[in-house]
């Protein structure tokens, strides 16, 4: 993915494209089964990625595909899950997956998580390598800091 210039995108704008039909991405948007992901580059080296619907043994390898492709065309990522309302134990394989992919590539992610993926995570008492925001402006910011 190549961009020509510097974007200046609120998450605020990131919320409001989302939410309508259909997904405004840089790239396709995804549609699997139980679930859509969505893209967006923010700025060079940042992007955002944007799920929504329900992850579990169907689409969670196709989840953890898209994500690192778009890891792999840039340093920082921030994977939105605050649209998934449905969040199984498979998903967390995709982070143990995200956090080698980072590591071995120098790149960094950062995960805004919404209700089911926070139940999970506090139930499975599991620690994701990446930091975990509540809010998309907090995990923006946190990953602008490090640039």
């Amino acid at each position: 993915m190549t961009v020509s210039q510097r974007k200046s995108v609120s998450s605020g704008a990131l919320v409001a494209e989302w939410s309508a039909r259909p997904i405004r991405s840089d790239a396709p948007a995804e549609q699997v089964i139980g679930a859509e992901f969505g893209a967006q580059c923010i700025e060079p080296d940042l992007v955002w990625v944007g799920v929504r619907g329900e992850i579990d043994i169907r689409n969670a390898h196709f989840l953890r595909d898209f994500v690192c492709r778009r890891l792999r065309e840039s340093r920082r990522l921030v994977l939105d899950l605050t649209g998934v309302e449905f969040f199984g134990a498979v998903g967390l394989a995709v982070f143990d997956d995200l956090d080698e992919h980072a590591r071995s590539t120098g790149a960094r992610w950062v995960l805004v998580s919404g209700r089911p993926v926070r139940r999970l995570l506090r139930v499975a008492d599991s620690a994701v390598g990446a930091r975990t925001y509540s809010e998309l402006d907090s995990a923006l910011a946190s990953l602008r800091s490090v640039a």
